[in-house]
């Protein structure tokens, strides 16, 4: 047995052969099931959790670890306190790191740094051996390797932080009182593996349990349920390995259906078959091999995801049970024909997520409660797959995507996105059998799901004989399932799908491995797999615009088979302020000096599951009916499932002005790949003039699902109707009143009625509106061009290092961030009806910023005129004219900001209900909606613009009313606050609140975060803007 001595002194945790000491081999989730009927419930399983309290001692090194620590008799009471599963950081022990690229230690594989935190855990538990059986301990989860000891005795050892590491602890434990202490690194060489965009934490993070087998015993179960040519007749083909050879001993497999109905069994099978399996160990075991047939099985897909119980039943010479193993199988197919991806014959259109193992307070350990949740938001919001970026997760993980239908790539826990070149480990032989084991591992344990369409052979890692000998090794094991890898260039030999990342629709973008445009990748010559982006759509903070850009080119070319957003959570760490105000913790808030800031804050949903705007552009851009209407009476629904029919219900809404006049139902059924036709039966002769109308389809459920209640909306869309009437215009109601104007060297008033309008000739600026005495302004109506940065503006920009290509860069080097106007022109014209004042202002850069030959020259960025007409109903009509004078960079915004006394409620009638910006307001209908202006703004995790409503053609807050067509956003935020705060937590309400008012807005892109991938269509960069407001008190 080594010594405690010659395991510190041995290093095995910077040895990449040493993956793993005295482990059993790879195999599927076994449960020791002694009787048939417990095996098909899945009930009274023979494992012993020993999740709970564990003692724990944090050591700064290994070598600083006391031997005593595995002494049974070593006493507890001065260790402290940890929860088992769990992360030591997120207990208080050691501190978080994030980073996405860069190792937080320096590159010295397989080397790792001297300080290496170790956590050794301790718990003490008892058991009774059973006599002639086997007792094995399993460790679901523990990151990054460990050395495990039981009653003083040296187990083993192992590594790779999401596979199961499982020993045998028959000959080490004894009845009553016994001891384990693990000793657990947080740095291994198999941390140089483990680079992927996550945080990095440590411990004992899933479940570990005992449990125990006979001496002749099921060791591996492999169930290859498969449909005949046609997808109607179903054939199981079972092989089972057993611990030992035997003769006397009989296999039996028996099929239950989800009544618990026996559907096939195959008789006692004699093991001495003379069938030999050779494990990956080289282990030699006899393999018993089984072929049920079944006639017209229920399918497994995605909307029906139906699942038959197999048991598999191991008897002595008896015919007595000795153990059984029971597994969910589902019967489907999966198979590229065609250059088509197609489950059960149909080519899928692949709705995928990237999700990281997230919770934030327990960190990488995901209770299943947080697990369902993650499954119904995804279902409901028209997902149907998911990749397991970047590595195994959870097992319980695959029970539900079985369970709720969501198909899954699995990942291997292999990502060296830290070394240079990416690809330096993936061509050291060196490191083969840890690459192997990792992918041997992952396929062994899920090779029963039938969620797992896909192997993926990891993220990241360049391309190298490692992978090559992963994929060959895969293909020989498991033959049913394609495999991908994007790494090398997403159409390597190791791939059997093309699965670039953020590759662009219509744009290519070169390099050493060049990401060609999607539309003509699949068009390349020889090229006929399937494409299916691996990430895209990068959902950091306010993003996601263009994203309907990809589904169109989904539908329009059948090779283009989808992808996967990167990513589902954002990965947000509780954490209190020294005042305990709660927020979202992201790199570097644990002193954590080498981070990459907020980049793992990029999920469609918060850290506490809360739905993020961007997801529900998600889920109108992918749902699977499209509704289409012809101007007329004819709605026409076209369902893109494939597999089963839907009983739905179609509501429709004919709005006027925003408000809803008309609205009916209709209940349908939609067969798979369907088209049927509704007659709607409203009247268009009863339109206004002068109204606009617009009409709403939703389509609900009719009844409840598995995954969403009765008239969960599953899809929407809007049309407007009768879009040659005006977009709006609204009559005055107020009498004609005189208009009063009273001029000095110093200010303007105007005056009509009750109301005063008064204008500052120095600024040029509207200083004061009031009515009764009653001000309703807060602050001046001034240009605005500039907004607090998105994720997207700033692009790999640091503080000390800003990105010159990005958005916000190139905004700052022109000056837009600090622009100085000065009016230069003023006039007044009074008429009979109406006071016109014009003023004109130039902009120019508070700091010189020299752009072009003009703007060194005169300074000038931007010049603008406004033309405020007061007439005798007290409106105030606002023309805007800007021209551009120097080469600038496309404008964030082309608009006006003000400030408002303080007040609540906000009523508008355009785009809504949630945020949306111009090139991400597919799911934002048109209508009239309410608001408070705390609801209106996005609490992102980095503070940044936010809150944009779009299309906008009337608004209501503070008592006043803005009248034409412009997008407006109100804060109690300033652009500045934004800009400036790090966190949503340290932004501090003002006693105003911010108007803004544009014309025009940039889009905000999305394809990636780290280029400017805002779409040409959606840059403001013209020579010239113009827009049009009516501004009127709200009591008038």
């Amino acid at each position: 047995m080594r010594t405690f001595q010659d395991i510190i002194a041995s290093r095995d945790w910077q040895n990449p052969s040493a993956v793993r000491m005295h482990t059993l081999s790879a195999h599927v989730p076994l449960h020791s099931y002694r009787h048939v009927e417990d095996a098909r419930q899945g009930i009274t399983s023979g494992r012993r959790y020993l999740n709970g309290q564990w003692a724990f001692k944090l050591y700064p090194t290994p070598e600083m670890v006391e031997a005593s620590i595995i002494d049974p008799a070593e006493d507890l009471s001065a260790w402290k306190q940890i929860a088992v599963p769990g992360n030591w950081q997120m207990q208080g022990f050691d501190h978080p790191i994030y980073t996405n690229v860069k190792y937080p230690f320096p590159d010295r594989a397989p080397e790792v740094p001297e300080q290496n935190p170790t956590g050794c855990y301790a718990c003490d538990f008892s058991v009774a051996p059973v006599a002639g059986e086997q007792t094995r301990i399993l460790f679901e989860g523990v990151n990054s390797a460990f050395h495990l000891w039981c009653n003083g005795r040296w187990i083993g050892y192992a590594q790779d932080s999401r596979l199961p590491a499982e020993f045998d602890l028959t000959d080490d434990i004894h009845t009553g009182h016994n001891r384990l202490v693990v000793m657990v690194m947080r740095w291994s060489d198999g941390s140089y593996l483990e680079d992927q965009d996550m945080w990095w934490l440590s411990g004992i993070f899933r479940d570990v349990y005992l449990y125990h087998k006979p001496a002749v015993a099921i060791n591996d179960v492999f169930l290859r349920p498969e449909l005949d040519a046609l997808y109607q007749d179903g054939a199981l083909h079972v092989t089972t390995k057993l611990s030992q050879q035997t003769t006397a001993h009989r296999v039996e497999v028996r099929l239950f259906d989800v009544a618990g109905q026996p559907v096939a069994m195959q008789g006692e099978t004699c093991c001495a078959t003379n069938q030999y399996a050779v494990d990956e160990k080289g282990g030699w075991a006899d393999q018993v091999k089984h072929h049920l047939t079944i006639s017209r099985p229920r399918h497994w897909n995605e909307q029906t995801p139906y699942l038959y119980r197999c048991v598999v039943v191991l008897l002595d010479a008896q015919a007595q049970v000795i153990e059984c193993e029971a597994f969910s199988i589902g019967f489907r197919t999966v198979a590229i024909e065609d250059g088509l991806l197609k489950v059960n014959g149909k080519a899928l259109l692949i709705r995928g997520v990237n999700r990281h193992e997230h919770h934030p307070e327990t960190g990488h350990s995901v209770d299943e409660a947080t697990m369902i949740k993650d499954i119904l938001l995804m279902k409901q919001h028209n997902f149907n797959a998911v990749r397991t970026s970047h590595y195994p997760n959870h097992p319980r993980w695959y029970e539900l995507c079985d369970q709720y239908g969501l198909y899954v790539v699995d990942e291997a826990n292999i990502e060296t996105h830290g070394q240079f070149p990416m690809c330096r480990l993936s061509e050291d032989p060196q490191w083969n059998h840890a690459y192997m084991q990792r992918m041997i591992g992952l396929v062994e344990r899920d090779k029963n799901h039938p969620s797992v369409l896909i192997w993926s052979l990891g993220n990241e890692s360049g391309i190298g004989l490692n992978h090559h000998a992963m994929y060959q090794w895969t293909k020989q094991r498991d033959p049913s399932r394609p495999i991908q890898y994007e790494g090398g260039g997403a159409d390597t030999a190791a791939t059997d799908i093309i699965c670039p990342m953020y590759a662009r629709v219509d744009q290519h973008q070169g390099g050493t491995n060049p990401k060609y445009a999607i539309k003509d990748w699949i068009g390349r010559p020889g090229e006929q797999r399937p494409l299916i982006l691996c990430e895209y759509a990068h959902a950091m903070g306010n993003s996601l615009g263009s994203f309907a850009k990809y589904w169109q080119a989904f539908r329009q070319y059948p090779r283009l088979q989808g992808g996967f957003i990167w990513d589902w959570v954002d990965q947000g760490l509780s954490k209190w302020d020294e005042h305990g105000q709660h927020y979202w913790a992201y790199g570097g808030d644990f002193g954590d000096e080498i981070n990459d800031r907020q980049f793992c804050i990029n999920g469609l949903i918060w850290p506490d599951r809360t739905v993020h705007p961007a997801l529900l552009e998600a889920k109108r851009a992918q749902q699977f009916y499209a509704i289409q209407f012809d101007g007329q009476h004819q709605l026409t629904l076209t369902s893109e499932h494939l597999f089963t029919e839907e009983a739905l219900i179609c509501c429709w809404t004919v709005l006027e002005d925003g408000i809803a006049v008309s609205t009916g139902e209709h209940a349908v059924v939609m067969a798979p790949e369907s088209e049927q036709t509704i007659e709607l039966p409203f009247d268009h002769g009863l339109y206004q003039s002068g109204k606009t109308y617009h009409l709403n389809v939703d389509v609900l459920l009719a009844e409840q699902t598995f995954w969403a209640p009765a008239r969960h909306s599953v899809a929407q869309s809007q049309f407007e109707l009768k879009a040659t009437y005006p977009k709006l215009h609204t009559e005055p109601t107020t009498p004609l009143a005189d208009i009063r104007v009273s001029e000095s060297d110093e200010q303007v008033i105007v005056a009509v009625a009750d109301q005063q309008w008064t204008f500052h000739r120095g600024s040029g600026y509207l200083t004061h509106w009031q009515q009764q005495g009653e001000q309703r302004l807060a602050a001046p109506l001034k240009d605005h061009f500039y907004r607090a940065p998105l994720d997207n503006d700033i692009g790999t920009s640091e503080v000390d290092r800003p990105d010159p290509n990005s958005w916000m860069a190139r905004w700052k080097q022109a000056g837009l961030d600090r622009l100085a106007g000065r009016c230069v022109a003023m006039s007044v014209e009074t008429g009979e009806h109406a006071v016109t004042i014009k003023t004109q202002f130039d902009y120019t850069a508070v700091a010189e910023t020299v752009i072009t030959k003009q703007a060194a020259t005169t300074g000038q960025l931007l010049r603008t005129q406004w033309c405020y007409t007061v007439n005798q109903h007290g409106e105030m009509h606002i023309d805007v004219d800007v021209y551009p004078c120097a080469a600038l960079p496309s404008l964030p915004r082309v608009g006006f900001s003000c400030a408002l006394p303080l007040t609540e409620r906000v009523t508008w009638f355009g785009r809504g209900p949630h945020e949306n910006y111009p090139d991400r307001c597919l799911s934002a209908r048109i209508g009239c909606y309410d608001a408070t202006v705390s609801e209106m703004h996005t609490p992102y995790i980095f503070p940044t613009d936010n809150g944009l409503r779009c299309d906008t053609r009337r608004l209501s807050l503070g008592g006043i009313s803005v009248q034409g067509e412009f997008h407006f956003s109100v804060s109690r935020y300033s652009q500045a606050m934004l800009e400036t705060a790090k966190h949503t937590h340290e932004l501090v309400a003002d006693e105003v609140v911010y108007l803004h008012v544009d014309g025009f807005h940039m889009g905000i892109g999305g394809d990636d975060s780290w280029t400017p991938s805002v779409h040409p269509e959606f840059l403001l960069d013209a020579p010239h803007y113009h827009y049009h407001v009516v501004l009127t008190s709200a009591r008038s």
